[in-house]
Order: C-alpha cells, then sequence, then structure tokens
C-alpha cells in the first residue's frame, strides 16, 4: 500500500469541499420545496462533508488506499458528475441519498479502510449513474 502525498490529500479535501458547496447549493435552488426535514437532512449532510473536507485538509499523509491513482481520479470523476447531477436534478431524495453516500465516503476515507473506499465509491456512482 501507497501513502497519500500532502499533494493529493489535498485534492480529496478540495473535492470534499465541491461536495459541500454542491449540497448548498442544491439546497438553495429547491428551498421553496424541501420540507423542513429534508432541508434538515441536507443541511447536517452538508456539514459533515464540510467536517470531512476540514479533517483532511488538515491530515497527515498517513491516510492509506490500495490504488492511489485510481482512487483519486474516480473521485474527481464523480465531484464533476455529482455537481452536474445536481444542477439538473429533481429528485429531492436523490440528492439527500447523493449527500448520505458522500457523507459515508468521507468516513470511509478517514476510517483509512480501502475496502469501505472502494464500497463507497462504487454505490456513489450506481446511484448517480441510475
Amino acid at each position: 500500500m501507497k501513502k497519500l502525498t500532502s499533494k493529493q490529500t489535498n485534492e480529496l479535501a478540495n473535492n470534499f469541499l465541491l461536495f459541500a458547496q454542491t449540497i448548498g447549493e442544491y439546497r438553495y435552488k429547491h428551498y421553496t420545496s424541501l420540507t423542513l426535514v429534508q432541508n434538515k437532512k441536507l443541511e447536517a449532510s452538508q456539514t459533515q462533508v464540510l467536517n470531512y473536507a476540514d479533517n483532511l485538509y488538515t491530515l497527515s499523509t498517513t491516510l492509506v488506499l490500495e490504488d492511489i491513482a485510481h482512487s483519486l481520479s474516480q473521485i474527481t470523476a464523480i465531484t464533476k458528475n455529482i455537481k452536474k447531477s445536481y444542477e439538473s436534478l429533481e429528485n429531492i431524495q436523490k440528492g439527500i441519498l447523493i449527500a448520505k453516500n458522500i457523507e459515508t465516503l468521507g468516513a470511509s476515507l478517514l476510517s483509512l479502510e480501502p475496502k469501505s473506499i472502494v464500497a463507497s465509491l462504487d454505490r456513489l456512482k450506481t446511484i448517480i449513474e441510475g
């Protein structure tokens, strides 16, 4: 297993910051159609994803992944797809599901569990593509 460099850890943090911003933009765009509960769920996910971004920014280079280049490219691609999906997504439940799974990906990354990271990436890809 290889260790992430500071640059790679920073790239992950940048992606999570974009995830959080995208969730926030989605909340803003759909504010009038969200129920209070839906808004609170999205807000909680946004906050947690921001926390993960912050933790990743400060994380030392001990974050371990089996295939760094592949995982980072997957996360970058997913970031772009989520941003694109959220711009046109009208299904509130799918928006919440994506946000919760971004949260799960952050937890997986910070747990340093490669299998969990891969599973989280696969779930996000399935949700976005499905």
